[in-house]
């Protein structure tokens, strides 16, 4: 799906352009009723800054039509399952783990390789290839295995180029057995991209699979929502997957010319980097303090173009509100997450980890100059 798919951010009709308005005064009384706040302190509230965290350098609009479709424009229940995504975020600690990046996670679960991201599909969708048999149910604790879920859809995310919004993911179920099947974590996968990150599935693939995975398909079909089915397909001659994938994007365990995974752990500037960051309190606290302004200043404008304030005067407004809400948060980037493998192998590109970094470093020079 793209942003200029029906019901999507740059093709809406009248009736959800109006429901987008109502969803976003909807969450606005909803938060700040339930935390008795003011405009002003909306981002300190409860789930004010947690939304504004959720929303990334995403744009909002995006990030909230993904539930009004998710619900079928049904404004209330969209309500109702973001907040409760939010409750989640902040009960399973979504921001601090994007703030640890990998060093949350269990280090011989990541050599695994089960799941990676490989390149993009034909329609520029990125790729997530999930190897069944290297998933052994009990193997690793299922919270570490969870946390390897969530950072990879919050990574997921900063894969995503204007105007796709969604991912494909290739099952690839060679060598399945019934010791890789663990519909624990299975449902809570689905859970995730139902309620949690609704709408980011564009299209999966399954692959190589077994007369065995049969009865198992049986059990998970049950769960799974009509619209999340309809995106399923399965692939029964690997030359088939050229019809969406390129081979040049296709991982060598499926006949491709995509290398397969090898994990490339931090490096000594990876951590010296970090480190610098973590300690430059008021750089972050300058960062927090300017993301805050742009988060408020976003929100009033968009209130009052929800409010039926519809001139250009609005909408320009808007739109320059939204690029400094992304600048403001793209500035916080290297306080509050890290690099991971996939800055490290060249397919995530945030120079603000250098820039910032090289702004330390003068930073600190001219102190000691000073002193």
């Amino acid at each position: 799906m793209s942003a200029n798919d029906p019901g999507h951010i740059n093709n809406l009709n009248k009736d959800q352009e109006e429901n987008l308005k109502s969803f976003w005064i909807s969450l606005f009384d909803k938060i700040t009723s339930e935390n008795k706040v003011s405009l002003e302190n909306f981002y300190d509230s409860t789930y004010g800054k947690e939304l504004f965290y959720a929303f990334a350098n995403d744009n909002p609009d995006v990030t909230l039509l993904r539930w009004l479709r998710a619900r079928k424009w049904n404004v209330s229940h969209a309500l109702e399952q973001l907040i409760d995504t939010l409750k989640w975020r902040l009960q399973w600690g979504v921001k601090q783990l994007v703030a640890e990046g990998e060093s949350a996670l269990c280090y011989e679960e990541i050599l695994t390789g089960k799941t990676s991201y490989i390149g993009y599909d034909r329609v520029g969708r990125p790729i997530t290839y999930v190897a069944a048999k290297d998933h052994i149910k009990g193997q690793f604790p299922l919270e570490s295995t969870g946390k390897l879920a969530v950072l990879s859809m919050e990574i997921g995310r900063k894969l995503l180029h204007n105007p796709v919004e969604s991912v494909t993911v290739i099952f690839d179920m060679a060598g399945f057995s019934l010791k890789n099947m663990d519909y624990q974590h299975t449902q809570f996968l689905l859970n995730l991209l139902q309620n949690y990150y609704p709408e980011s599935l564009g299209l999966a693939l399954i692959v190589n699979a077994p007369w065995l995975f049969n009865s198992c398909w049986y059990i998970i079909k049950a769960w799974l929502d009509p619209v999340v089915e309809s995106k399923i397909h399965f692939i029964n001659n690997l030359d088939d997957l050229t019809k969406f994938i390129d081979l040049s994007n296709t991982p060598k365990r499926l006949n491709g010319n995509n290398p397969d995974f090898k994990y490339i752990p931090p490096t000594e500037q990876d951590n010296i980097m970090l480190s610098a960051f973590r300690a430059d309190s008021y750089g972050h606290k300058q960062a927090s303090e300017n993301h805050e302004q742009a988060s408020i200043n976003y929100l009033r404008i968009t209130l009052e173009w929800a409010q039926k304030k519809h001139d250009k005067y609005i909408l320009e407004e808007r739109k320059k509100a939204m690029k400094e809400l992304r600048d403001a948060y793209e500035q916080l980037i290297p306080y509050i997450s890290t690099r991971t493998h996939y800055h490290r192998n060249g397919f995530i590109h945030e120079p603000v980890f250098d820039i910032t970094y090289k702004k330390i470093q003068q930073e600190n020079k001219q102190k000691i100059v000073h002193f």
